[in-house]
C-alpha cells in the first residue's frame, strides 16, 4: 500500500475521525513549519491546553541572546566571536522550528477546538493510504 499526502482542502476529516485514524496507525498529521510559526505568533490561533508557543518564543530569545552576546564579544574581544554565535543561532532556529511544529501537532491530537480552527484555515497535511483517503473526499 502506498501513502500519499493530502491537504485539508482535499480531505474532510473531523477531530473524531482524526483520532480514530491516528490511533489505528492509518493517518499521520502534519503541518508546514511556516504555518506552525504563524500559529504560534497569532494569539487567536494558539492552542489553549499547551505551552507550545511559549517554548517557541523562549528559544527564539535564547538564540538571539547568544548571537547578541557573540557580537558584543566581537567588539570587545576577538573579531571572530560572531561566527560561533551565528552558527549557534542557526542551530537553535532550525531545532526550534522543528520542535514547534511537533508541539503543534501534539496539541492538535489533544485539543479538538484547536484542530478544527486550523482545519478551517486549511493548515493541516494528512499522510494516509490512498484507498482510505477516498472515504474522506468531500462530495
Amino acid at each position: 500500500m502506498s501513502t500519499s499526502r493530502f491537504s485539508c482542502n482535499e480531505l474532510s476529516i473531523n477531530y473524531e475521525q482524526l483520532v480514530q485514524l491516528h490511533q489505528a496507525g492509518d493517518l499521520e498529521l502534519g503541518i508546514e513549519d511556516g504555518v506552525a510559526i504563524q500559529v504560534s505568533n497569532n494569539p487567536d490561533l494558539k492552542p489553549k491546553k499547551t505551552t507550545a508557543s511559549a517554548a517557541f518564543h523562549f528559544w527564539n530569545w535564547v538564540g538571539f541572546g547568544i548571537f547578541g552576546y557573540s557580537i558584543y564579544l566581537s567588539i570587545t574581544s576577538n573579531w571572530w566571536w560572531f561566527i560561533p554565535g551565528l552558527f549557534l543561532l542557526s542551530m537553535i532556529w532550525k531545532a526550534n522550528k522543528k520542535s514547534n511544529s511537533e508541539n503543534i501537532l501534539d496539541a492538535a491530537l489533544h485539543d479538538a477546538d484547536f484542530y478544527e480552527k486550523i482545519r478551517s484555515l486549511g493548515g493541516w497535511i494528512y499522510q494516509i493510504e490512498k484507498s482510505e483517503a477516498e472515504k474522506y473526499r468531500p462530495s
